[in-house]
């Protein structure tokens, strides 16, 4: 993967960063597929290209975020995460896909201790029914 991914926005509801994937589906649920090392330049994309989805949701959202490919993460790429999982943008937040050990790295990185409302799962099946629950 190139240290500079070129961003391509696929339609009004879909980018894709590199290989890494954001798209907003049911219209209240910000998807993000992260693939491989991110960096820097990802952290910027990614949080661009998240502000223009959120504004199509009209509101407080959820993310269903996919890990099963992901890499590496810059400090500024972690902080955009956090960033975006904070309770005052997303409502719930769904993480699949990590490896048991990287899990417990992750509830670090983003928090998971001081948020109800992020949660890890094993599939994106268990993950979206959670997030389609309207209880937190």
């Amino acid at each position: 993967m190139s240290a500079n991914p070129e961003w391509k926005q696929v339609n009004d509801t879909e980018f894709l960063l590199g290989e890494n994937r954001i798209r907003l589906i049911y219209n209240k649920i910000i998807y993000i597929e992260v693939v491989g090392e991110q960096t820097d330049e990802h952290a910027r994309l990614i949080r661009e290209n998240y502000a223009r989805l959120l504004v199509l949701a009209n509101g407080r959202i959820k993310q269903l975020v996919n890990l099963n490919k992901s890499g590496k993460s810059s400090s500024l790429c972690r902080a955009v995460f956090r960033e975006l999982n904070d309770e005052s943008v997303s409502e719930k937040v769904a993480v699949y896909g990590l490896h048991p050990v990287a899990k417990v790295l992750a509830s670090f990185v983003i928090g998971f201790q001081q948020h109800r409302n992020i949660r890890f799962f094993t599939d994106e099946k268990e993950a979206l029914k959670w997030l389609m629950n309207s209880e937190p």
